[in-house]
């Protein structure tokens, strides 16, 4: 009997999720065409905006564990010693409006064998028990990690709506001249680098992939295209405050906050998504957000080609937790293919996802949902 239950209930959520999905996609499409035309001939205008000057000074290089840290790693099976450093790094010369230190933890196998690193990209809520969890899981697997400290708070009341796309300029330099000191690093491959986000971490993240191609991986999880109306529209605890507070102190209302905002941001991830492959990215699309939008999800990850992505039916924030409590292989396994040529790595024909619930792998849930998006709009299937 409750075998029964639980696999009408299985039928249910996944009845609902291609409902929900037909319906985005729909969306997706009609919204999609009007503000992003992706023209790659502003590629050069957009990327001009994050200019800066690599010259960087490790200001500081502190170990911060008495003892080797051990964990077993596997493949091959054995175990694996790290050491823990807090880094600094100072720029030279600093950006317009860019805070000059950009502070680290440097996870770092205690053997020179060069490694390839995952950069760690935290969420609105910044470094939380989340983030050193996936680290020390990522270097079971054999990777070197950064998980990094933001340079600007992402959310702050007293940031008006005028400095936001200054202060997102100055995270992302500070994400950069990460990369700069792992260039310069013996033990890390920096051929090999992937970055890994959640959230606002995983927009910061579609940008950075954008933006600079020593990027190698992307992991991108519940993130979406069109900040300024992810801003305007999210219901979470941190962002909504801040934009009630701008609006009253600066005498807006919900549709001035956006168009505002709209003006102040001069590039967003969709502008730059078709400077990437399909291969390099692995998405995790939600579909009962309120957080960062559905439909914005799913415009991501319509741009970006339709890469292999994982699709959740929870809230915001039990997407996050359940797709790194039960599903931190999808990760493992997308950068073990990308950066340490394990496994085989396969080209995603488009939408090649998963369901959180169940584990058969559905070769394509979404060749439906265009299907039932072209016979609701009179088009030939």
């Amino acid at each position: 009997m409750r075998a029964k239950l639980r696999s009408t209930s299985m039928i249910k959520n996944m009845i609902l999720s291609l409902l929900t999905l037909s319906f985005m996609f729909l969306g997706v499409n009609a919204h999609s065409k009007g503000l992003f035309d992706k023209d790659p001939s502003q590629t050069d205008t957009h990327l001009s905006h994050f200019d800066y000057d690599r010259k960087v000074l490790v200001t500081k290089f502190k170990k911060v564990n008495k003892v080797r840290k051990r964990i077993f790693q596997k493949k091959p099976f054995k175990i694996a010693r790290y050491n823990k450093y807090e880094v600094e790094l100072t720029a030279v010369s600093p950006s317009e409006g860019e805070t000059p230190v950009q502070k680290l933890l440097y996870l770092k196998h205690v053997d020179k064998t060069p490694r390839p690193l995952i950069i760690l990209i935290p969420s609105i809520m910044e470094v939380t028990p989340l983030e050193k969890l996936v680290a020390r899981g990522l270097i079971r697997r054999g990777f070197n990690v950064f998980l990094l400290t933001l340079n600007q708070k992402p959310i702050d009341n007293k940031r008006k709506i005028s400095e936001v796309f200054t202060a997102a300029k100055s995270i992302i330099t500070g994400i950069r001249r990460s990369i700069d000191f792992a260039e310069n690093r013996p033990e890390i491959d920096a051929t090999k680098i992937g970055t890994w986000g959640n959230s606002f971490g995983g927009i910061l993240n579609s940008l950075v992939g954008g933006i600079d191609l020593r990027v190698k991986a992307l992991y991108i999880s519940v993130a979406g295209g069109r900040f300024a109306d992810t801003l305007t529209r999210s219901r979470s605890e941190l962002a909504a405050p801040y934009r009630e507070f701008r609006m009253k102190e600066e005498g807006l209302d919900i549709k001035g906050f956006r168009e505002k905002l709209m003006s102040v941001v001069k590039v967003d991830p969709l502008d730059l998504t078709h400077r990437r492959s399909r291969e390099d990215i692995f998405m995790n699309l939600d579909v009962k957000d309120d957080i960062v939008a559905t439909d914005n999800q799913l415009e991501l990850w319509e741009a970006y080609g339709k890469p292999n992505c994982r699709i959740f039916t929870d809230e915001h924030f039990y997407a996050v937790i359940r797709a790194n409590a039960f599903h931190f292989h999808d990760y493992f396994r997308f950068f073990e293919e990308k950066l340490l040529n394990r496994g085989k790595q396969k080209k995603a024909p488009k939408g090649k996802c998963f369901f959180s619930k169940g584990k058969k792998k559905f070769r394509s849930p979404f060749s439906f949902l265009e299907k039932v998006g072209n016979f609701l709009r009179g088009e030939a299937s």
